[in-house]
């Protein structure tokens, strides 16, 4: 008589959990309840990794982009970076997806909304950052996650919040990736204002990162890009810049794209990461994979 009320709240845990399999990997969705500035929130989050692996594993953060309307802004879900996140996961990361706050189902509203009005970005970027460490902090109590090798990757408006949380230098972020990175005005033109608080961040920032545009992205342009770097590095920062052919119909959109993952992920950030002693694939694993097919691919091939 007890059998079916007992499976159906084993599903309810279940379904309420959000874990679920995924052909070698795990992901969780969920919520982390987190303070920020003493107030308790809550951000709509997923974490993917390995299904296989034991021990804790390294930590690469998923910072969103901003769309542009407000209702846009609630329907951007962290499934929308489950592709990236898998790629990581894949390279040995505990991949971290986040909404920050006023974005998808997390708690809102935005703390800081901006408008051409603004003369300065820092608070707004610095808010961003908040919801970023807070993440990291909740993460790192996790069982299987290491905190003291840490990458935040962020792309647009994301790209800031992760040169502003580098800003702080927290302990175990070992590494940054801003793929088109910035924050673009609809109506105005900011970008005194933008390349201000990246000379700001550059002062504080001592966490290597790296710079990835392309030439025909319709939100910041080349020139724009290497004002904002060239602030960035006036400080003291650390920015290894690439800027990419024109890809696509616009550049803006190299983190989603498959041809852009291409060039972002497994070009640049892959030879970033074996520069900087991080984990990702190795010549080891193509050898193992070109072994395990049992047939004569060419391994140019097998690496893409």
């Amino acid at each position: 008589m007890h059998l079916i009320p007992a499976f159906v709240l084993l599903f309810a845990l279940l379904v309420a959990d959000g874990a679920r399999a995924q052909g070698d990997l795990i992901e969780y969705t969920g919520f982390l309840n987190v303070t920020i500035r003493g107030k308790f929130v809550r951000l709509e989050a997923l974490t993917v990794r390995r299904a296989e692996t034991t021990g804790r594993l390294p930590i690469a953060l998923i910072a969103h982009a901003k769309p542009t309307t407000q209702a846009q802004m609630g329907d951007h879900h962290v499934q929308n970076y489950v592709n990236q996140a898998r790629d990581l996961a894949r390279r040995g990361w505990l991949a971290v997806i986040v909404m920050r706050r006023g974005f998808g189902a997390s708690d809102g509203p935005q703390p800081v909304p901006v408008s051409c009005a603004s003369t300065s970005l820092l608070e707004r970027f610095d808010a961003d950052a908040d919801d970023l460490a807070a993440t990291l902090s909740a993460i790192a109590q996790r069982s299987y996650a290491d905190p003291t090798r840490i990458i935040a990757i962020g792309v647009s408006g994301g790209g800031a919040a992760v040169t502003a949380l580098s800003a702080r230098n927290p302990p175990g972020l070992a590494a940054v990736i801003n793929v088109s990175g910035g924050l673009r005005f609809e109506s105005c033109s900011r970008e005194d204002v933008l390349a201000s608080a990246f000379r700001t961040y550059g002062a504080r920032s001592r966490v290597p990162s790296l710079w990835v545009y392309a030439r025909n992205d319709s939100f910041f342009g080349p020139l724009l890009v290497e004002r904002m770097r060239a602030a960035f590095l006036e400080g003291g920062g650390d920015a290894k810049l690439v800027m990419l052919e024109p890809q696509g119909t616009d550049g803006h959109q190299i983190f989603v794209t498959g041809a852009g993952r291409m060039k972002w992920l497994q070009e640049e950030m892959d030879s970033f990461l074996r520069f900087l002693k991080l984990p990702t694939w190795t010549p080891a694993d193509v050898n193992a994979l070109m072994q395990n097919l049992g047939t004569n691919p060419s391994r140019g091939f097998v690496e893409r």
